[in-house]
């Protein structure tokens, strides 16, 4: 049986939460929530997670040229005999003040990645979601001690899980950021107003008693 575009959304974003640390399965909870984004015509679910990965890759990179610069300062003042010791401390400095701003970074990153998982699971109606969300944002702020990487490894374990039970239920009528069609209007009802003259007229009537047009 030929599985419909909401099952292969909901899979693709389950695997990937199960490898969420890597690029692959960024990719892969990107390409399912743009699909479960469009099934529940909310794009909270999917823009929201788009700033996050931006935010994250800006984070990973500061984090990376910070400790560059940490080490390069440390190497360069043993190197020299403590003659290059200002030189270190400013590689230090800098290197702690890149990491402190990707962390910040980071976090924003995490926060939009909660609040994906939010509308998610408003939208569904699957709780399971909420609990993701908050275990991920909780281990990531507890990240600095360590601790936070398996809270959040639970957190996508959790969302995995979420996304392999979720149901295909009919979207709300509400949507963010979708156009929908408006209701059918009920041309079925005659007026009780003369199109020509606009009196007032009796629901079965044929004719306006007041111009004679014809209804």
């Amino acid at each position: 049986m030929k599985m419909s575009d909401f099952d292969t959304s909901k899979i693709l974003a389950g695997i990937g939460s199960l490898i969420f640390g890597g690029i692959i399965g960024m990719i892969l909870v990107l390409i399912g929530m743009k699909g479960l984004s469009e099934h529940y015509k909310d794009r909270r679910i999917y823009d929201g997670l788009v700033m996050g990965a931006v935010f994250l890759i800006i984070s990973s990179i500061l984090v990376v040229s910070g400790l560059s610069v940490m080490y390069a300062g440390i190497f360069t003042a043993a190197i020299t005999m403590g003659l290059g010791i200002g030189l270190g401390i400013a590689g230090i400095v800098g290197g702690v003040v890149c990491f402190i701003i990707g962390f910040i970074l980071a976090l924003l990153a995490v926060k939009h990645v909660k609040n994906c998982f939010t509308a998610l699971a408003e939208r569904s109606g699957e709780k399971t979601f909420n609990t993701a969300s908050k275990l991920i944002w909780v281990g990531a702020i507890l990240t600095i001690i360590g601790i936070g990487f398996f809270i959040m490894w639970i957190g996508f374990i959790i969302a995995a899980i979420g996304f392999f039970t979720l149901k295909n239920n009919q979207p709300q009528q509400q949507t963010y950021g979708y156009t929908s069609s408006p209701p059918p209007t009920n041309t079925g009802t005659k007026s009780n107003f003369c199109p020509n003259c606009g009196t007032s007229i009796a629901p079965d009537a044929t004719f306006c008693a007041n111009c004679g047009k014809q209804i």
